[in-house]
């Protein structure tokens, strides 16, 4: 009797543990699950800048060869162009032309022009600036001296000239024109050097109207007579030729 009411309460244990834990698996079915978080909305890229378009190429300078000249082949990588000066009577040598086109400041490289003559006149040199079609050009004259042949060179040639002349385009590029050769040769070659200087052009632009000689013009300066350059900023009245010596480095000459 003892052992039937001991184990039916046990029973009623058991059947008590049961039920609680099923009713324990009921509330945990019937809660609802938690949603899944959200994944982070997508960063949208940055857009990338605009590649600018690439800078135009600078326009090249133009020039027409006198027809009195032969253009010959460089010998030298650094020479844009060439040219034989035809020697007139009694020279034996025939003069050159040599362009370039490098950097460096205009009145320096004028200076050492100069500097490669010795023995001449100093109030026989001639410095002026002129401009051909909104470009500047720096030139300078030596009608008679002893030149040493330039960079490079040990040999000294006598009784020689020098017609030189610095160009700057709108862009900054200098091209540098020198002509040397015997005195007389070089003085023949004068009015051709200063048509071919008055007819510079950029690519693409019409060259300037032709002037007379000695007359002078907006855009272009012709030669005028020996020893009277134009002066810049100057295009009608003559000035006194330089002031007897040569340039100084990295100076503006003095004009009177």
């Amino acid at each position: 009797m003892h052992h039937s009411r001991l184990e039916r309460g046990w029973a009623a244990l058991a059947l008590a543990a049961v039920i609680g834990s099923l009713g324990a698996c009921q509330n945990k079915s019937d809660t609802p699950a938690s949603p899944a978080p959200t994944p982070p909305a997508p960063v949208a890229a940055a857009p990338k800048a605009a590649t600018p378009p690439p800078a135009p190429a600078a326009k090249q300078l133009e020039w027409t060869d006198p027809p009195e000249w032969k253009r010959v082949k460089p010998s030298s990588s650094m020479r844009r162009a060439s040219y034989e000066i035809p020697p007139v009577k009694g020279d034996k040598a025939p003069g050159e032309l040599n362009v370039f086109v490098l950097g460096g400041d205009v009145e320096s490289n004028i200076t050492r022009w100069v500097d490669e003559f010795s023995g001449f006149d100093p109030k026989a040199l001639v410095r002026h600036d002129r401009t051909v079609n909104d470009m500047a050009q720096a030139v300078v004259e030596i009608p008679k001296g002893t030149f040493s042949g330039g960079m490079n060179t040990i040999t000294k040639s006598e009784n020689y000239a020098l017609l030189g002349a610095i160009v700057v385009t709108p862009a900054g590029h200098k091209y540098f024109f020198k002509l040397t050769g015997p005195s007389a040769t070089v003085k023949a070659a004068r009015a051709p050097f200063y048509k071919m200087l008055d007819g510079m052009h950029l690519e693409g632009q019409a060259p300037a109207a032709p002037a007379s000689p000695g007359a002078a013009s907006p855009t272009a300066t012709s030669p005028a007579a020996a020893g009277t350059p134009t002066k810049a900023g100057d295009a009608t009245k003559p000035s006194a030729p330089h002031a007897g010596k040569p340039v100084l480095e990295g100076a503006t000459p003095a004009k009177k």
